[in-house]
């Protein structure tokens, strides 16, 4: 395994650069449209990282498309390939790892309070065309405390600027940062947030993990690190935050106020509704010397959200869902809202069992699942679909459960019906009791191992293919 315990987001950086996984562009950009061309062809064409030297308008460069690609995600991690990651998931977070504060941090060495804070000149980007607005949103970490029993969160959720120094907060109400919110609004009380960006890559990736409620991502983050998270404590208000941010926004929540934010490009590849939202009020920036904005363009995979939202969360609901049902052998999941579970199966039902606790046991929200038996590569969108057309008889092994907690950026569902969704399952497995009933055999596989075996053994790396 490799290196997963970055000091920061500058330390991955270079580290990319090395690699030849970073592009500088040192010509001005017009941030009105310029960055969201260059980011989207980049992430569709699978280019290296992009670091926006000077953006017209800002004062401060901005980088994207840090965890865009597969390679990059993994490296941050220290992981070599998809088919590990669960599994090495599972193993370095059976202990979590609780936070290091410190006193001085690097994420507080410059200040700026009162008419200094002007949002517009941190990050002025629209990221697509019909965007309400400048988002500054797209990858920051806001960190709540819930006011029952202190545990914080980190989520990441979009941000569009109102004004100078306010910020509509799209927190949807299934997520833990927002019910945090809720809380203090029954309780009449202000919420105190933090908002972060310009992290180590592992908090990024934890702060967008769908974890059970009442988990601190930050421990996550050490447990994949390896060793505590560095973090201090903000100056205008009690809550930690990552010491080694490019930039800290302290401020709070108030209870009952709102304003429309939006529509904003999500995650889904369309654009989300205008909405009310929560409004964060900036009361004070500190930031590093010399700081570099973090921010994402939102869209279908390839994306960072579909890398790093996707990607975490299936690795905790694979987690999950292997403590309560025998034989998962492996898990895939899309952000938006697909899940294929791996399995031996055991006996009759067994995959019926495996669906039922994606859906009631993990906190994503997954809307299709579709489960395969072992000899089928999750990892191979062909396998998956030869497994759907060849071993499913829609009316056996199709199931449909209607009026089930959905995600609200779901553009397959209207807006009267938002927050709700259609569950569909899809048995991809052979039907072996079907065969075994009438005293029949299932056809075997045209695999062939024993000749594949035989034909390495004696060619080696000399196949006619491998040759240059």
């Amino acid at each position: 395994m490799g290196k997963a315990n970055w000091y920061d987001m500058r330390e991955f950086i270079a580290h990319l650069e090395k690699l030849g996984e970073l592009v500088r562009v040192g010509e001005e950009v017009d941030p009105a449209w310029e960055i969201n061309g260059l980011t989207r062809i980049g992430l569709q064409e699978r280019a290296p990282a992009i670091l926006f030297d000077r953006i017209k308008g800002a004062d401060f460069p901005m980088l994207t498309n840090l965890l865009g690609t597969d390679r990059r995600f993994l490296e941050a991690l220290g992981i070599a390939k998809w088919s590990d990651f669960n599994e090495e998931w599972c193993r370095r977070t059976e202990r979590l790892v609780p936070p290091r504060v410190v006193e001085k941090a690097p994420c507080q060495e410059v200040v700026l309070e009162g008419e200094a804070i002007d949002l517009h000149r941190i990050c002025n980007t629209v990221w697509h065309q019909y965007d309400g607005g400048e988002f500054p949103g797209t990858l920051s970490v806001s960190i709540t405390k819930d006011p029952e029993n202190g545990v914080l969160n980190a989520g990441i959720y979009r941000m569009g600027t109102l004004s100078r120094n306010t910020l509509g907060w799209g927190a949807p109400e299934y997520t833990h940062g927002r019910q945090h919110y809720i809380k203090h609004e029954r309780l009449g009380t202000v919420m105190p947030m933090a908002v972060v960006t310009g992290y180590d890559p592992s908090v990024e990736i934890v702060a967008s993990t769908r974890t059970p409620p009442n988990v601190d991502e930050f421990q996550i983050a050490g447990a994949l690190r390896g060793e505590p998270l560095e973090m201090v404590k903000c100056q205008t208000i009690d809550m930690l935050v990552p010491a080694t941010s490019e930039f800290v926004f302290e401020g709070v929540v108030r209870p009952g106020v709102r304003a429309i934010e939006g529509g904003f490009g999500e995650y889904t590849g369309h654009y989300g509704e205008a909405r009310s939202n929560p409004v964060f009020e900036v009361q004070r920036v500190t930031h590093r010397r010399k700081p570099i904005y973090l921010g994402a363009r939102e869209q279908w995979y390839p994306s960072e959200s579909a890398l790093t939202v996707g990607k975490s969360s299936q690795a905790v609901a694979y987690k999950t869902i292997k403590e309560l049902v025998p034989g998962i052998l492996d898990l895939r999941c899309d952000v938006t809202y697909e899940a294929i579970v791996k399995i031996d199966k055991l006996f009759p039902g067994h995959p019926q069992q495996a669906m039922d606790a994606v859906w009631g046991a993990t906190y994503a929200r997954y809307k299709h699942v579709i489960v395969v038996d072992k000899d089928v590569d999750i990892w191979d969108y062909d396998s998956v679909h030869w497994a759907l057309s060849t071993r499913v008889d829609a009316k056996r092994d199709v199931y449909i459960l209607p009026r089930r907690a959905g995600q609200w950026l779901d553009p397959a569902v209207s807006l009267r019906e938002k927050g709700w969704q259609t569950g569909m399952g899809i048995d991809a497995t052979m039907p072996d009791e079907d065969y075994h009933f009438w005293g029949e055999q299932p056809p075997r596989l045209v695999d062939d191992p024993q000749i594949v075996a035989r034909t390495r053994e004696k060619w080696g790396g000399r196949l006619p293919w491998q040759r240059k």
